[in-house]
């Protein structure tokens, strides 16, 4: 009796979940119980400035009973303490199911927003409850489901009506929850998850897409796994690449193997005026395939070659690689400069490097030879220092900060770096953002200027995660956002 009961009741907690179609293009989970808690909506600005909106909008004698429903939600007979679902069914209809907690408080809060013009009345239709919020939108509910499904392309089609009549009463064979994608987004205990299928993309983002896909790989072959966290003193984004066939699993662990762990051998170099670092462990070979890809590309290796072979440079990179930008790199300050370490198998290249200071007169350069291997370029009035010191390449244009004899901006992240495969760090303290904020007349100066720094990093090759810190570690994003 005991399993048949907790059977029953994990069946009723979870069957608004099968509303979904194993079909869905896109589903989001979002867990509001926490992201609520972490944004302390009912402490912020923005809730004194709904409060203070409701006078202007709310019709009649119904104030009170509308504050009821935004001090605690719970009031409307859906339960907020289970997440709730987003989905999109192709590119034309999207929807939301979530958890009925009381089926006639949901009937009471809908005759509320009938009252106010804002829903129709509830009417029986397949044993279901169901009307329109808004003249566009339908919802459909049960004692245990409460269905919204609209339609981007067209309104008040009795076609989407029908539809969500029909999700209502899916089959588990036929929802989404029957799907390995679900299992994968389960997995994922953060604030929300989403699910992909990126298929659905418009076709120029879909081309962007294949440049990184590995090759005999398509768009059918892959789902994303995203989600997002809002963790004390950072939030962050996390995407996962799943692959749905063993071919696809494989060649993304192929992909894998040109990549390892950042060592860190050049976090040492930071400057102390660094506003962008970029690191990655790779095999130059691996880069060079991929940005042939790009017929552009291709046509700059063919102009450059009488003056630098930045091929054969590329392949033979093998290890760390790390490219700083200080504030005049990103056009900020001064005139544009940048700093790059690279660790190289072989220094071939420095065999032709005669032929390059011969040929570069034609096309407008000129070579000076400043040092063993070092050499400086100058074309246009813009200088280029570049050589080999320790199988280590280096190349800096402008003129370079010395590295940082305070605190360095990625100390506090160096173990971070050195378990990823690639990271990406934007100094976010070195940017006026309060004053920028102000500026573009939104007021969001404070909150701007409470962050820390950017970060963008992958542990694995089949995972990204995007990072923005805060100042203080105890502080809440989303509480930080909403002040």
């Amino acid at each position: 009796m005991a399993v048949v009961i907790m059977a029953l009741c994990s069946c009723t907690n979870t069957d608004y979940q099968k509303a979904i179609p194993a079909n869905a293009t896109l589903v989001v989970k979002a867990d509001m119980k926490s992201i609520s808690e972490k944004a302390d909506f009912k402490n912020s600005k923005w809730k004194t400035m709904l409060d203070a909106s409701l006078v202007a909008v709310v019709k009649g004698k119904d104030m009170k009973n509308v504050k009821e429903y935004i001090d605690d939600p719970m009031k409307t007979g859906i339960d907020f303490s289970m997440p709730l679902y987003l989905f999109m069914v192709g590119e034309e209809t999207a929807g939301m199911t979530m958890k009925v907690n009381d089926e006639g408080e949901v009937k009471d809060f809908l005759l509320l927003l009938q009252k106010q013009g804002l829903a129709s009345k509830p009417q029986e239709k397949d044993g279901q409850m169901c009307g329109t919020l808004l003249d566009d939108i339908y919802y459909s509910y049960d004692k245990n489901t409460f269905l919204l499904l609209a339609s981007l392309k067209s309104s008040g089609t009795s076609a989407t009506s029908r539809m969500a009549r029909e999700l209502m009463t899916l089959k588990e064979d036929d929802s989404f929850i029957s799907t390995d994608a679900f299992d994968r987004m389960n997995d994922e205990e953060q604030d929300m998850v989403c699910y992909t299928n990126l298929n659905v993309l418009p076709k120029d983002m879909m081309d962007g897409w294949k440049v990184l896909l590995p090759e005999n790989i398509s768009a059918n072959d892959i789902d994303f796994i995203s989600s997002l966290d809002f963790e004390d003193g950072a939030a962050s984004l996390k995407l996962r690449v799943c692959g749905k066939t063993d071919e696809a699993k494989k060649a993304i662990e192929e992909e894998g193997k040109n990549f390892g762990n950042i060592k860190g051998k050049f976090v040492e170099r930071a400057s102390d005026d660094m506003i962008l670092w970029l690191g990655v462990n790779m095999k130059g070979e691996w880069l060079m395939k991929q940005m042939k890809k790009s017929r552009n590309f291709k046509e700059v290796l063919f102009m450059m070659e009488r003056v630098v072979d930045i091929e054969q440079m590329i392949n033979a990179v093998d290890g760390d690689v790390a490219v700083e930008y200080p504030m005049s790199g990103l056009g900020f300050v001064g005139k544009p400069a940048y700093k790059m370490y690279a660790e190289v198998k072989n220094t071939d290249f420095l065999a032709d490097v005669d032929d390059w200071m011969t040929t570069s007169k034609e096309y407008g350069m000129t070579y000076r030879e400043v040092g063993k291997n070092k050499y400086v370029a100058e074309m246009d009035g813009e200088t280029f220092t570049w050589g080999v010191e320790d199988n280590v390449l280096y190349s800096f244009r402008g003129q370079m900060a010395s590295p940082s004899k305070g605190t360095n901006p990625l100390d506090a992240y160096k173990n971070d770096i050195q378990n990823s495969r690639f990271f990406i760090f934007v100094n976010l303290e070195k940017l006026p953002l309060e004053q920028l904020g102000r500026s573009a007349d939104m007021p969001i100066g404070d909150a701007l200027n409470s962050l820390k720094a950017i970060m963008l990093k992958s542990a694995d090759v089949d995972e990204l995660t995007l990072t923005v810190a805060l100042k203080d570690k105890d502080e809440n994003f989303l509480k930080q956002l909403l002040k």
